[in-house]
Protein backbone atom coordinates (compact mmCIF):
# COMPACT_ATOMS: atom_id res chain seq x y z
CA UNK A 1 0.00 0.00 0.00
CA UNK A 2 1.46 3.10 -1.52
CA UNK A 3 -0.99 5.67 -0.19
CA UNK A 4 1.17 8.55 1.66
CA UNK A 5 -2.01 8.95 3.89
CA UNK A 6 -1.08 5.48 5.58
CA UNK A 7 2.57 6.11 6.38
CA UNK A 8 2.21 6.14 9.68
CA UNK A 9 0.66 2.55 10.25
CA UNK A 10 3.01 -0.03 10.99
CA UNK A 11 3.40 -2.45 7.91
CA UNK A 12 1.14 -5.31 9.43
CA UNK A 13 -1.35 -2.55 10.35
CA UNK A 14 -0.81 -1.20 6.32
CA UNK A 15 -1.25 -5.14 4.95
CA UNK A 16 -4.61 -5.28 6.89
CA UNK A 17 -6.19 -2.38 5.54
CA UNK A 18 -4.85 -3.25 2.13
CA UNK A 19 -6.34 -6.87 2.50
CA UNK A 20 -9.82 -5.51 4.14
CA UNK A 21 -9.62 -2.56 1.45
CA UNK A 22 -9.55 -5.55 -1.15
CA UNK A 23 -12.55 -7.38 0.50
CA UNK A 24 -14.75 -4.50 0.53
CA UNK A 25 -14.07 -3.78 -2.57
CA UNK A 26 -14.62 -7.32 -4.12
CA UNK A 27 -11.07 -8.18 -5.00
CA UNK A 28 -10.79 -10.16 -2.71
CA UNK A 29 -14.29 -13.04 -2.46
CA UNK A 30 -15.88 -14.58 0.70
CA UNK A 31 -14.22 -18.24 0.78
CA UNK A 32 -11.12 -17.24 -1.17
CA UNK A 33 -7.88 -18.18 -0.29
CA UNK A 34 -5.19 -16.20 0.72
CA UNK A 35 -1.28 -16.80 -0.41
CA UNK A 36 0.71 -18.42 2.18
CA UNK A 37 2.35 -16.03 4.86
CA UNK A 38 6.06 -17.12 2.82
CA UNK A 39 4.19 -16.14 -0.44
CA UNK A 40 2.43 -12.66 0.51
CA UNK A 41 5.56 -11.94 1.73
CA UNK A 42 7.49 -11.98 -1.40
CA UNK A 43 4.38 -10.66 -2.94
CA UNK A 44 4.37 -7.17 -0.50
CA UNK A 45 8.12 -7.84 0.25
CA UNK A 46 7.52 -7.72 3.89
CA UNK A 47 9.14 -9.94 6.73
CA UNK A 48 6.98 -13.42 6.92
CA UNK A 49 6.63 -12.38 10.86
CA UNK A 50 5.00 -9.07 9.89
CA UNK A 51 2.51 -11.03 7.68
CA UNK A 52 1.88 -13.69 10.04
CA UNK A 53 0.82 -10.24 12.66
CA UNK A 54 -1.31 -8.82 9.77
CA UNK A 55 -2.93 -12.63 9.43
CA UNK A 56 -3.35 -12.89 12.80
CA UNK A 57 -5.18 -8.86 13.20
CA UNK A 58 -7.24 -10.13 10.03
CA UNK A 59 -8.17 -13.22 12.12
CA UNK A 60 -9.39 -11.27 15.04
CA UNK A 61 -11.39 -8.78 13.47
CA UNK A 62 -13.31 -11.59 11.24
CA UNK A 63 -11.87 -10.95 8.20
CA UNK A 64 -10.16 -14.48 7.26
CA UNK A 65 -10.86 -17.60 8.86
CA UNK A 66 -7.80 -20.03 9.00
CA UNK A 67 -8.59 -23.84 8.73
CA UNK A 68 -5.45 -25.81 9.77
CA UNK A 69 -3.41 -27.17 7.52
CA UNK A 70 -5.23 -25.61 4.58
CA UNK A 71 -4.51 -21.77 5.12
CA UNK A 72 -6.06 -18.80 5.55
CA UNK A 73 -9.35 -17.92 3.35
CA UNK A 74 -11.66 -14.58 3.62
CA UNK A 75 -14.77 -15.07 5.86
CA UNK A 76 -17.94 -15.08 4.56
CA UNK A 77 -19.94 -11.85 4.79
CA UNK A 78 -21.56 -11.69 8.29
CA UNK A 79 -23.38 -8.58 9.50
CA UNK A 80 -20.19 -6.57 11.96
CA UNK A 81 -20.18 -7.18 15.48
CA UNK A 82 -21.88 -4.40 17.72
CA UNK A 83 -18.97 -3.65 19.17
CA UNK A 84 -16.71 -3.76 16.39
CA UNK A 85 -19.14 -1.14 15.17
CA UNK A 86 -19.30 0.86 18.64
CA UNK A 87 -15.81 1.22 18.36
CA UNK A 88 -15.64 2.34 14.73
CA UNK A 89 -17.98 4.91 15.76
CA UNK A 90 -15.81 6.25 18.55
CA UNK A 91 -12.55 6.58 16.60
CA UNK A 92 -14.85 8.17 13.71
CA UNK A 93 -16.04 10.61 16.08
CA UNK A 94 -12.60 11.25 17.62
CA UNK A 95 -11.37 11.54 14.32
CA UNK A 96 -13.97 14.12 13.14
CA UNK A 97 -13.37 16.43 16.18
CA UNK A 98 -9.47 16.37 15.83
CA UNK A 99 -10.36 17.17 12.34
CA UNK A 100 -13.13 20.21 12.91
CA UNK A 101 -10.25 21.05 15.43
CA UNK A 102 -7.64 21.79 12.32
CA UNK A 103 -10.09 24.10 10.70
CA UNK A 104 -11.32 21.11 8.55
CA UNK A 105 -14.81 21.93 7.34
CA UNK A 106 -17.85 20.02 6.82
CA UNK A 107 -17.87 19.84 3.13
CA UNK A 108 -14.30 18.92 3.11
CA UNK A 109 -15.26 16.05 5.66
CA UNK A 110 -17.88 14.73 2.93
CA UNK A 111 -15.45 15.20 -0.07
CA UNK A 112 -13.01 12.67 1.74
CA UNK A 113 -15.81 10.30 2.61
CA UNK A 114 -16.89 10.60 -1.46
CA UNK A 115 -12.97 9.86 -1.92
CA UNK A 116 -13.19 6.85 -0.50
CA UNK A 117 -16.27 5.49 -2.14
CA UNK A 118 -14.28 5.73 -5.23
Amino acid sequence: MDDARFTHLAYYERLVLQIKQQVVSGVLRPGEKLPSVREMAKQVRLNPNTVAKAYKQLELDQVVIVRPGLGSFIAADQPPAAAAVAQLRQRFDEAVVAARAAGVTTAQLRAWLEEEQE
